[in-house]
C-alpha cells in the first residue's frame, strides 16, 4: 500500500487508516460510485486499532443505539470473508456481567440484558445459586447474579482493517500510507481539497477518522471537538497448565462489578488483562509504550483476587494504547464544519467493535445525510454546544 502514489484529486478522501477510516474507505468504494482516496499517515492499523483488545460484544446497559451497531458489525465481522474476500481471526467468548443487586452496576447488567432480549441477541441470565457451575474459574463471593452476553467473541484489529483496506482497493478505491494529512482546503464554506505531506490532492467530501490526531485536524477548520486522550496499559498472560486443562475456554470477557479493568481469553491459548478508562491523558504522538511496574503488580493482584487459579500465570506480552474519550463516552459521527466534511471519533475504548456499522453510516450520510441504520443525530457533535457534558456524563462506564 505504501508504495501507490497520491493522486491528484478523488471525490472522497478518507483520513485515517484503522478501523473506521478502512471501514468507511470499503463502503463508499462498494456500494457508491465515487473514486475513493484512503490516507494513513504511518501503517494501516497502527494507532488505536492495532492496540485495541478487539472484543465484540453487544451488552451497552440500556443504550439500545449501541447494541444495534455493535450487533449489525458482529455479524458483518462474521462474514467477513463472505463479504469482503479476505480472512478475519475470530473466537467467540461470552461476555459476562456480574451484578449486586441494588447497584449501579447491577441496574447497569439487567438493562442491558432487557435490551439484547428485545433484539434478539442471545442472552442468559444467572442467579447466585448458578454461578459456581458456570463459573468455577473465578472467585464470586457476594454477587448474586450474572448476564452473559452469549454471541459475544473477539477478533483483531489489524486484522480486520488490513482486511477492509485490501478489499477498498480491490473495488478501486486507492489506498496511500506513510503520508500525512496536514490541512484541509476549503472554498466558498466547501471542502475543495487536502494538502498532504507529499501534496495536494482536490476532493469535495473529506472523511476525518484519524483517532486521537482527530482534533489537530479538526482545530485547523474551527471545529472544536472535546476528546480526551488516555494510556490504556495491558498485559498478555499464560496460564498454569493446569488452569487451561481444567478450564479450556480459560476465562469469559469479563471484570469485577464496577472495576477499571477487564479480561478475556487470547488467541493462542493467553488471558489478556487490561485498564479501561484510566487518567493518564498523553499525546498520541509520545507516550510510554510499556506499561508501568505499579500498574501491572495492581492488575495482578486485581487478577488473583477474582481468579486465584491465575495467581501464577507468566507474563508473556505487553503494552500500552490510546482511548480517545468524549465527555460522556458517546461517539461522535457528524457532518461537521465546511460543506462536505464529516468526521468520526470520541470511541471511547468501543470502536473495533462497532467499526462496520459506522463505515455503513459515513457512506451514507456521505451520499444521502442520513442513514437507516440508527438514529444519527444521538452521535452530532453539536449535542456539546448547550452542554460541555453532552449526554449527561457517561454513568456506568460504557
Amino acid at each position: 500500500m505504501g508504495l501507490v502514489s497520491l493522486p491528484e484529486a478523488a471525490d472522497v478522501v478518507v483520513v485515517g487508516g484503522g478501523i473506521m477510516g478502512t471501514s468507511a474507505a470499503y463502503f463508499l468504494a462498494t456500494e457508491t460510485d465515487r473514486d475513493v482516496l484512503l490516507v494513513e499517515q504511518n501503517e494501516i492499523a497502527s494507532g488505536s486499532t492495532g492496540d485495541s483488545s478487539a472484543i465484540l460484544r453487544h451488552h451497552y446497559g440500556p443504550k439500545e443505539i449501541y447494541a444495534r451497531t455493535a450487533w449489525w458489525s458482529h455479524r458483518f465481522y462474521r462474514e467477513f470473508h463472505e463479504r469482503t474476500g479476505e480472512h478475519l481471526a475470530h473466537a467467540d467468548s461470552p461476555l459476562v456481567r456480574f451484578g449486586v443487586d441494588g447497584t449501579p452496576a447491577g441496574e447497569y447488567a439487567d438493562a442491558g440484558a432487557d435490551v439484547l432480549a428485545s433484539l434478539d441477541v442471545p442472552v442468559t441470565r444467572y442467579g447466585a445459586d448458578e454461578l459456581d457451575e458456570q463459573y468455577p474459574m473465578l472467585e464470586l463471593e457476594g454477587i448474586d447474579f450474572a448476564v452473559s452476553d452469549d454471541a459475544a467473541g473477539y477478533s483483531d484489529g489489524t486484522d480486520a482493517a488490513g482486511g477492509f483496506a485490501r478489499a477498498a482497493q480491490d473495488a478501486g478505491a486507492t489506498v496511500v500510507t506513510g503520508v500525512a494529512v496536514e490541512d484541509v482546503a476549503v472554498e466558498d464554506d466547501a471542502v475543495a481539497g487536502v494538502e498532504t505531506s507529499d501534496g495536494t490532492v482536490a476532493a469535495e467530501t473529506v472523511v476525518v477518522a484519524a483517532g486521537p490526531w482527530t482534533p489537530r485536524l479538526m482545530d485547523r477548520l474551527g471545529v472544536d471537538v472535546p476528546l480526551e486522550r488516555t494510556r490504556e496499559q495491558i498485559l498478555v498472560l499464560e496460564p498454569p497448565e493446569s488452569f487451561a486443562e481444567a478450564y479450556p475456554d480459560l476465562v469469559p470477557t469479563s471484570g469485577a462489578p464496577g472495576g477499571d479493568w477487564y479480561m478475556r481469553a487470547d488467541f493462542g491459548g493467553g488471558v489478556l488483562l487490561a485498564t479501561h478508562h484510566t487518567d493518564e491523558t498523553v499525546d498520541p504522538d509520545r507516550y510510554d509504550g510499556t506499561p508501568d511496574q505499579e500498574t501491572i503488580l495492581d492488575l495482578l493482584d486485581e487478577l488473583e483476587a477474582f481468579a486465584p487459579e491465575l495467581a501464577d500465570a507468566r507474563i508473556k506480552g505487553q503494552y500500552c494504547g490510546v482511548y480517545t474519550t468524549t465527555p460522556d463516552q458517546d461517539f461522535v459521527v457528524d457532518s461537521v464544519g465546511p460543506d462536505g466534511c464529516f468526521v468520526a471519533c470520541g470511541f471511547s475504548g468501543h470502536g473495533f467493535k462497532h467499526g462496520p456499522a459506522i463505515g455503513r453510516i459515513l457512506t451514507d450520510l456521505v451520499t444521502t445525510g442520513d442513514t437507516d441504520l440508527v438514529d444519527v443525530d444521538y452521535f452530532s457533535l453539536d449535542r456539546f454546544e448547550g452542554d460541555a457534558t453532552g449526554h449527561g456524563g457517561p454513568g456506568d462506564k460504557i
